[in-house]
């Protein structure tokens, strides 16, 4: 098993209440609430994402805007109308921006204990940031972009992570966390992919990307020194 997946078995983004039921990805790269149930999530995955945007996006991504998806079974779920909302103990509540094209944005998640919460939801869903720069869309994507997402997806793992796999985590820095040759961050496609691409800035022939074997995911150049935060990543669908 790359470490790559062992970084993802250990990220669980969205959190079941007490009450709720779980169930695991067939990958292992997942843990999602099932069942018709509130979705709730402990906001201290949220605030260690805004921690690392904030303290990386100058050096990866100035331009970039951090945002939340919903994936429920490889599809990702447009949160309009879901009512999205920060919620504390008291029931105080911080209601989510949502975007035009179904993502959320979060203020800074306020101290103490916070969750992010929804109504009831007919299945499992999941929660996965992504960043992106003016003038680039989901299938344009900046390489600088994909290296900061990949760094906010390791420090929300490190946020939910258990003392069991701390080890795993440990190991991930010790190599060089997402800069690594040794790792492989794969970015799930939200349709079956026909292709993905590196496309320098400063020119020269496109150099092609692996796909995963179901095509739902491509693996970016996160460790390719030679290839500049401006290389655009593009990919096209089946």
């Amino acid at each position: 098993m790359r470490i790559g997946w062992l970084v993802w078995a250990v990220l669980v983004p969205a959190v079941p209440a007490a009450a709720q039921e779980t169930d695991a990805d067939p990958d292992g790269s997942e843990i999602v609430v099932t069942g018709r149930r509130p979705l709730r999530i402990d906001a201290k995955v949220l605030r260690a994402a805004q921690a690392r945007f904030a303290a990386d996006h100058a050096e990866l991504s100035p331009q970039g805007v951090l945002r939340f998806e919903l994936w429920r079974r490889g599809k990702r779920v447009r949160a309009d109308g879901l009512n999205l909302a920060l919620t504390d103990s008291a029931g105080r509540q911080v209601p989510a921006t949502i975007d035009g094209d179904g993502r959320a944005a979060f203020a800074p998640v306020p101290k103490g204990r916070w969750f992010l919460t929804a109504p009831a939801q007919p299945s499992g869903m999941s929660l996965r940031p992504i960043v992106l720069s003016g003038r680039t869309g989901i299938n344009d994507r900046r390489l600088g972009d994909l290296r900061l997402q990949c760094r906010i997806v390791v420090s929300m793992a490190k946020a939910k992570a258990s003392v069991l796999a701390m080890p795993v985590i440990g190991v991930f820095d010790a190599i060089g966390g997402c800069a690594s040759k040794s790792f492989g961050f794969y970015h799930w496609a939200e349709q079956p992919l026909a292709g993905a691409v590196a496309v320098a800035a400063d020119g020269g022939p496109p150099t092609v990307l692996p796909l995963s074997a179901t095509r739902d995911a491509y693996l970016p150049p996160l460790s390719n020194r030679k290839l500049g935060n401006e290389t655009r990543i593009r990919t096209t669908y089946q």
